[in-house]
């Protein structure tokens, strides 16, 4: 078996150090990567933050509209529905049936939140 020295030879050597720089070289890439992955996460959670702030923006906006609505329409059937109770008690049964028809549509306007 010969030993260490006389096997070194400045092919030996230079394969060595292409071994040892291309080592470095990946080291420095995979580095690189990590930065990169980091730094796309990071910008991920930033836009997704901002997506879900704009969103509960628009729900609340929903909510609010649709709030407004409701009460409006809720309004009108009980200004409708007031009318009707001044009316002459001897109402013709097509008129006492939309009474009591607007009655329960308004009750379930108000109580189905």
């Amino acid at each position: 078996m010969k030993s260490l020295e006389t096997i070194a030879t400045p092919e030996v050597d230079a394969a060595i150090a292409r071994v040892l720089a291309a080592e470095q070289a990946a080291r420095q890439a995979v580095e690189q990567c990590e930065v990169d992955a980091r730094l796309r996460v990071e910008a991920a959670q930033v836009r997704a933050h901002g997506i879900a702030e704009r969103a509960a923006r628009r729900v609340t906006r929903v909510h609010r509209w649709t709030d407004a609505t409701i009460a409006a329409r809720t309004a009108a059937i009980n200004a409708e529905r007031a009318v009707l109770a001044m009316a002459d008690p001897a109402l013709p049964d097509e008129a006492r049936r939309l009474a009591e028809v607007l009655q329960r549509l308004a009750d379930e306007l108000v109580s189905a939140e």
